[in-house]
């Protein structure tokens, strides 16, 4: 019964099919969608994407590229080249201090795994003129809340040495993004940008 079912089905549709070829695109992406096949290419597209940090790109090549800076408040006064910049300016006597942080994830939420990248990162990052600084915490669900901070102090002018200073710190982001992938297959470098830099728990330099 179920068989003679599903053939007339299919007859009464390939009939439709034949009497109005303009719904055979709908038809097809009906079938693709019912089948999953759509949902699984378009999460191999993101996940394509996500590793190919596309948009990480594209927004570090804006501050790269962006030649003023634009003021914004939350808390406190800060400029940035852009919404996604990994960095923001703070004003400080005649000089200004650079910023950017960052978070330390571990999908399988391994407190070692994580201690072990905050090490690398602290030891590839230190010394020289800027400051690195963590602030961290294990919840009860076995997340680790985590959060770093370069911060690098520079002057006299902010419009002469941003651009400098702010290219220096992607240079460092990406020093420590590959520290931490090189650590567990499971661990990830989560960038903060523009406001989330605010937001994030901060040891001024």
């Amino acid at each position: 019964m179920a068989f003679w079912s599903s053939l007339l089905k299919w007859l009464i549709i390939g009939t439709l099919l034949v009497v109005f070829p303009w719904t055979i695109p709908m038809a097809g992406l009906y079938l693709l969608v019912k089948s999953g096949i759509l949902r699984k290419m378009g999460g191999r597209m993101n996940e394509l994407w996500r590793r190919g940090r596309v948009f990480e790109r594209v927004f570090d090549w804006k501050a790269r590229s962006c030649k003023e800076l634009r003021k914004e408040s939350f808390a406190l006064d800060y400029y940035i080249p852009s919404s996604a910049s990994p960095y923001v300016i703070l004003p400080k006597g005649a000089g200004f201090i650079c910023i950017s942080s960052f978070s330390i994830k571990d999908k399988s939420r391994s407190p070692e795994a994580c201690k072990t990248a905050v090490s690398g990162v602290l030891k590839s990052l230190g010394g020289g003129d800027r400051t690195i600084s963590f602030v961290g915490t294990l919840t009860d669900e076995g997340d680790f809340l985590n959060s770093m901070q370069i911060a690098s102090k520079h002057g006299p002018s902010i419009k002469a040495e941003f651009e400098r200073a702010g290219i220096e710190h992607m240079k460092l982001l990406e020093i420590a993004r590959n520290v931490v992938a090189s650590t567990s297959p499971t661990t990830s470098l989560e960038i903060h940008r523009g406001k989330d830099i605010i937001l994030k728990p901060m040891v001024m330099a």
